[in-house]
């Protein structure tokens, strides 16, 4: 009896890091479903708290919106905090920008030091901590979803849907277009390629003018492309902002490690990464967008996060 249980403690112990993973993994995905749904919540809730106010103050077009008394009461009396979308939001009247729609600002020679300042904590943040925008606050992750169950149904229902692979440079062949031509047309034309901005903008049309516009054509295009043509395809290798945000963030140092005495090689983690990564094999690069689901997938707790030092 005595040889068992110490045999028992002794497993017990081994388990306890796999254990703590897990944990671990479980509390940051609670932590980043949290963050977005507030990044969602923003891109929703600003117009319609907007709208309340202003139908509260007498604007005519507010008060011939059909969401005219869908905002919150109390926004009659409080006036909105929060102005914008991702793309550009203004919190309590401190301004932060997308480095997207600073850099844009700068090739239409619009930039000025409020927008410097007001790109700093992303840009910062982008640099530590990788292409964390697109699996944590980006808008069009909803949309994803959508598109990934989409494309599961249609397995189920004996039609395969293809997932073409293309090159992540075509993603930065996007984005240097579009710098290039906001440059010589003096506007930014970002915003039209770019999810966060497109969702942004159609949700302010939708809620104060009760329709939409060409954004929400692009978006369909891009919710086609992923369902019929390439799994998170715009996301993977066409998105604007993902290719910025995998270029400012390849030097971060915090990464998806791999245990190989732990690895059963199941390809869980390979399968369930919408951005084309293989932790199974260690190939993880610039394009990972940090939302953990390989390391909360894997079920033997190989894979953590970890900090790589500085070579």
């Amino acid at each position: 009896m005595r040889q068992n249980h110490v045999v028992a403690t002794a497993a017990q112990r081994a388990l306890q890091p796999a254990d703590l993973i897990l944990k671990r993994s479980r509390r940051y995905q609670r932590v980043r479903r949290a963050v977005l749904a507030a990044s969602v919540a923003v891109v929703v809730g600003a117009p319609l708290w907007h709208l309340r106010r202003n139908v509260a103050e007498g604007a005519g077009l507010a008060a011939r919106s059909l969401w005219a008394t869908a905002g919150p009461v109390w926004a009659e009396r409080w006036a909105p905090l929060v102005e914008g979308a991702p793309w550009t939001v203004r919190v309590a009247g401190v301004e932060f920008l997308d480095p997207l729609a600073a850099l844009s600002l700068l090739a239409t020679r619009a930039f000025s030091w409020q927008a410097l300042v007001g790109c700093l904590p992303a840009l910062l943040l982008t640099i530590a901590l990788g292409r964390f925008f697109c699996g944590w606050l980006c808008p069009y992750l909803p949309f994803l979803a959508a598109s990934n169950a989409a494309r599961a149904l249609l397995a189920r229902l004996g039609f395969r849907p293809p997932d073409v692979r293309l090159s992540p440079k075509l993603g930065r062949a996007v984005l240097a277009g579009l710098i290039v031509a906001s440059a010589v047309a003096g506007s930014v034309l970002v915003p039209l390629a770019y999810p966060p901005a497109l969702i942004g903008r159609e949700a302010w049309r939708a809620v104060f003018q009760g329709s939409v516009g060409a954004g929400a054509v692009g978006l369909a295009a891009a919710f086609a492309f992923d369902t019929f043509v390439s799994r998170a395809g715009f996301c993977r290798s066409l998105c604007p902002g993902g290719a910025l945000f995998a270029l400012l963030g390849a030097k971060s140092r915090l990464a998806v490690s791999r245990t190989p005495a732990a690895c059963t090689d199941c390809h869980a983690c390979d399968v369930v990464c919408n951005l084309g990564q293989s932790p199974m094999t260690d190939q993880v690069n610039a394009g990972c967008e940090r939302c953990g689901k390989c390391v909360a997938v894997c079920p033997t707790a190989a894979l953590a996060w970890s900090v790589r030092r500085v070579s």
